[in-house]
């Protein structure tokens, strides 16, 4: 996918006008935005073309200021090129990407099931951010009962159609799930993109057994490839990652919401995060 940086030529916001494909970016598509925690603007770290990585001087959250609206990344999403040329779509040949999307699957099945006391028969998994369903299949066939959720209609069209997955077309906070079902619900590479993370988290928790996991996936911006390469980080991409998160400000997030994170895993050899520099994997409880 050529993302939208490539696609900026050297005008103003006023008369904005970005190309990507057949689609075409203008002002309205733009807004600023405050700290979801503090309500507060942030202060400007550096900027990466139109965009501006801000961080809260209040809590440290670092977000992306201004930043398109959601009509604007819907486009983004929308575009068949999103998954069919990245590590969540889904090719029945081999290719380098599809070989690490199973090696993280199988790892992070691994995972949740060492959480949930080696037993994952029968247990019900909801997956935000489902994509193409390559994740929600392997599960399924591991015996757990899976659910999804995906933004894009294309992704949740075509998991219907070729892997026969429940998906349901959306976002879990307006999505009317029964409370306290899920024993795991997970999200790979999903909170950097939703737009309020206090809001993302308290649905999570509204629809997950109390004695329930949750595990994620995300860049962190106090990574090695972040911290070295700031607006030329490969993983920055503001035109869709509009939070960035460390560590420390997931583990704030997460205990203002009644959780705590139990795993932070960073190593890069890992199986669950091979080769992936500047992402962890994240497992945490209800407190």
């Amino acid at each position: 996918m050529k993302y939208l940086t490539k696609g900026f030529k050297n005008i103003t916001l006023i008369k904005l006008e970005v190309t990507m494909k057949q689609e075409k970016w203008v002002e309205k598509d733009f807004e600023e935005v405050d700290c979801f925690r503090c309500g507060t603007k942030g202060k400007l770290l550096y900027k990466k073309e139109l965009w501006g990585v801000v961080k809260c001087e209040k809590c440290g959250q670092v977000f992306i200021s201004p930043r398109l609206t959601e009509e604007g990344r819907k486009k983004i999403y929308e575009d068949h090129s999103y998954f069919d040329t990245g590590v969540y779509g889904f090719s029945n040949k081999f290719n380098l990407a599809m070989s690490l999307q199973r090696t993280w699957s199988n790892d992070r099945l691994n995972l949740i099931s060492e959480l949930l006391n080696k037993n994952l028969e029968n247990k019900k998994l909801l997956e935000i951010g489902c994509a193409y369903g390559l994740f929600l299949n392997f599960a399924k066939q591991k015996g757990l009962e899976v659910t999804g959720i995906e933004y894009s209609s294309t992704a949740v069209k075509w998991s219907k159609e070729n892997l026969k997955l429940n998906v349901h077309n959306g976002e879990i906070e307006t999505i009317k799930l029964p409370e306290n079902t899920y024993d795991v619900v997970c999200f790979w590479d999903v909170i950097e993109h939703v737009k309020n993370p206090e809001l993302f988290l308290k649905s999570v928790r509204r629809v997950l057994k109390k004695d329930g996991v949750i595990v994620f996936s995300c860049p962190y911006f106090n990574s090695v490839p972040a911290t070295v390469f700031k607006s030329n980080w490969w993983t920055l991409r503001p035109e869709q990652h509009i939070w960035q998160f460390t560590p420390d400000t997931l583990g704030k997030l997460f205990g203002e919401q009644g959780m705590k994170l139990v795993k932070v895993i960073r190593n890069p050899l890992s199986r669950i995060n091979l080769f992936r520099f500047d992402s962890i994997t994240v497992a945490a409880k209800v407190v």
